[in-house]
């Protein structure tokens, strides 16, 4: 009898530690789910400052600590998808102020290009070496900004594909960023290239004098 008791103990207690530990278990799953929920609704206050404003300098670095912090152990695929999500953010975050930043310089070298082109009184060699300089700097500058909006356009597209995966895992739709604002600035970031686009061949026509 005494032996058949001590069996009976011995299952009672692994009963009793698995209960615990899938309790434990259970708990802490919740306990990471509820922080990349906390990371994905700041990440997205983030991004849609970088959409409705030229970004802050240190925006793109708050989301890439979201992105270092989004681990969830006991939920991988959610971990996976907030991962994509965040990542989404941050590449889009730093397109913008990439966009602001090239926009800022193809401006200024366009203005540099007229006010040369303008001072026709002495068009000799030197004049002209300039004027090849400036249109060469203006063609880049413009070239580099149409190319990085339609970076930003592209990851404006792909951004859903982390949000459908999100709400597979039942994270709340308004954590995420509406699809409504996603589209609006998509269309933004595609007037911008079209205009960038347009500003890159009017200088390419521009014939200089040799």
């Amino acid at each position: 009898m005494g032996g058949a008791k001590a069996v009976i103990a011995a299952v009672v207690l692994a009963i009793a530690a698995g209960t615990g530990y899938a309790l434990y278990a259970s708990k802490q799953k919740r306990e990471q789910q509820r922080a990349v929920a906390a990371l994905l609704g700041d990440t997205t206050t983030h991004l849609r400052k970088a959409l409705s404003a030229p970004p802050l300098p240190d925006l793109v670095s708050k989301i890439d600590g979201n992105l270092k912090a989004a681990k969830a152990p006991r939920d991988p695929v959610l971990a996976t998808a907030a991962g994509d999500y965040i990542h989404g953010a941050r590449e889009i975050a730093r397109r913008r102020a990439d966009a602001e930043r090239l926009a800022r310089e193809a401006s200024m070298s366009r203005r540099a290009l007229a006010m040369h082109m303008a001072a026709a009184s002495g068009r000799d060699a030197y004049w002209i070496r300039v004027a090849t300089d400036l249109k060469r700097r203006t063609e880049r500058d413009h070239f580099e900004l149409e190319v990085s909006l339609k970076a930003l356009s592209e990851l404006l597209q792909t951004l859903p594909e982390a949000q459908k995966r999100l709400a597979s895992s039942q994270v709340d739709a308004a954590l995420l960023l509406e699809d409504a604002e996603r589209v609006k600035a998509r269309e933004r970031a595609q007037e911008a290239a079209t205009r960038a686009h347009d500003e890159l061949e009017k200088v390419r026509r521009l014939i200089l004098p040799r």
